[in-house]
């Protein structure tokens, strides 16, 4: 779920890259004089500046990449990936990309003790795991976490489905 959530920050850079939004940031380039500074101590707008950087790596991902992702998440539902993939690649429009997976701003940073340096390496490999996908991928190649993301899952466990998320699934389960 949590890894959704981190998925969802990239995808809605995908979705700012194909709205054209000029705003995107630029590869995570700005605000880098916050690299250090923990992600919890962060001010709002320090925290939509980190949010537009890291949104921004995803405008390295190329269409043919986005479409292999289409490819490879059609194939969970049993639908085949490369059909998928040729659709998607023919479509004269940029994929659509999904709006529940949420977004940076969405995620809480409240407590977390990860520097911005870490989420942005965690979102510049994730970014660069979606780009490595092929329709030869697997499911667990597309559920791998990146070992670029062990320090902030280590120190943000909610953002990975740690504490707090497993609390909500409990209670949900209830009768």
């Amino acid at each position: 779920m949590a890894r959704m959530k981190l998925l969802g920050l990239v995808m809605a850079g995908l979705a700012l890259v194909a709205c054209g939004d000029d705003e995107a940031g630029n590869g995570g380039e700005s605000g880098s004089g916050l690299d250090g500074k923990q992600l919890g101590a962060l001010t709002a707008e320090e925290t939509a500046t980190v949010c537009r950087d890291a949104s921004g790596k995803a405008t390295e991902l190329s269409k043919e990449d986005t479409c292999e992702l289409v490819g490879v998440t059609a194939s969970i539902f049993g639908i085949e990936c490369e059909t998928a993939k040729q659709e998607c690649i023919s479509d004269p429009e940029e994929p659509e990309q999904p709006e529940d997976l949420g977004s940076c701003d969405e995620l809480e940073f409240t407590g977390c003790t990860a520097t911005v340096a870490e989420f942005k390496a965690c979102t510049t490999a994730m970014v660069d795991a979606i780009a490595a996908l092929t329709c030869e991928s697997t499911l667990a190649d597309f559920a791998q976490t990146p070992a670029a993301c062990t320090a902030l899952q280590e120190k943000c466990p909610e953002l990975f489905g740690g504490e707090e998320e497993e609390v909500e699934e409990t209670e949900s389960e209830a009768p």
